[in-house]
């Protein structure tokens, strides 16, 4: 049994050697970049004020019992504790009041702390409904321009790791070859696509709010970004209040003979044929901006198809 004991005893003080060896990697490491901010700003200072408290009654525990080994483990973690707080405070940071006592820095730390509380819960429990057709929206959105500008690409990229989404921007741009090219259609696609799974009202008013400072961050909104942002935002508001609360324009294509009758029905990958004043007609969709059905018009006319859009005053003089 007295060997048994020693073996132990030798193997507890051992441990205790290795964690002071593990303390002071720990420490050496945090010594020399004490001074930069997101070092100081990476370290919590609750949770080691807290092991600070719940450490103290083992203290006098060990001491009632004269269990050293235990007591000085104990210290050691204390005292790490204790460098932890003055690290994560700041109160080796330069700082220009100097008059900053270390109470004052452990107070604006716990404060800062408090404010971040819940990052990580928020990263584990928020998950977006459709990150991918989120993503591609925001880069279509971006590339309005032709060009997705260092802001906007910083921008995308703190969305991204606000939402906990784990994509790659390149990786999103190289799977879409159309996104550089302007192609408005592909980019309401994206938008009745990431609809049609129904995303939770709270998010898509943040992704709302999103389009909106994201076509502002370059600080210059063109006129083409100034349309496409209202008809984009016009299709995330109807989903989240009454359709009739915007007004909309219908786009229809007239086929003048047989022929282009049958090339309306190949270009249309869905379509509805309605009587506007007697005559047959392909209905293409509702927008929410002249300025955009407008130009879905001028692609089906590009095409040789006759198109026009229908303002709101002028739909009750068609029948299905």
């Amino acid at each position: 049994m007295e060997l048994v004991r020693l073996l132990l005893l030798i193997g507890i003080w051992f441990s205790l050697v290795l964690t002071i060896v593990e303390l002071y990697l720990i420490v050496n490491k945090l010594w020399k970049r004490k001074h930069e901010r997101k070092v100081a700003e990476s370290q919590s200072s609750l949770a080691s004020i807290v092991s600070i408290i719940t450490s103290t009654p083992f203290l006098f525990h060990y001491i009632r019992f004269e269990d050293w080994e235990s007591f000085v483990g104990e210290i050691l973690a204390i005292i790490f504790s204790i460098f932890i707080v003055f690290v994560s405070c700041g109160f080796w940071l330069y700082r220009a009041d100097k008059r900053a006592g270390f109470f004052k820095l452990l107070q604006n730390a716990i404060s800062l702390e408090f404010k971040e509380i819940g990052n990580l819960a928020m990263a584990i429990l928020r998950r977006p409904v459709g990150p991918d057709s989120m993503v591609s929206l925001l880069i279509q959105i971006a590339y309005i321009d032709n060009e997705l500008h260092q802001k906007e690409r910083e921008y995308i990229e703190n969305f991204l790791r606000k939402w906990n989404i784990l994509l790659s921007i390149d990786e999103v741009i190289s799977q879409q070859k159309s996104i550089n090219t302007g192609n408005f259609k592909a980019l309401i696609s994206t938008v009745k696509e990431y609809l049609s799974i129904l995303p939770p009202e709270k998010q898509v008013a943040e992704m709302i709010d999103t389009i909106k400072e994201l076509i502002h961050i370059d600080e210059s909104v063109s006129d083409e970004e100034r349309m496409i942002v209202v008809e984009v935002n016009s299709m995330l508001q109807t989903y989240l209040s009454d359709d009739d609360m915007f007004e909309k324009y219908d786009v229809f294509i007239i086929p003048r003979s047989e022929e282009q009758e049958a090339k309306a029905m190949t270009v249309l990958f869905n379509y509805q044929q309605k009587l506007l004043q007697g005559v047959k007609v392909f209905w293409v969709g509702e927008y929410f901006s002249e300025e955009y059905a407008e130009i879905i018009c001028e692609e089906y006319r590009a095409l040789g198809l006759f198109a026009v859009f229908l303002r709101p005053s002028q739909q009750s003089d068609f029948s299905t």
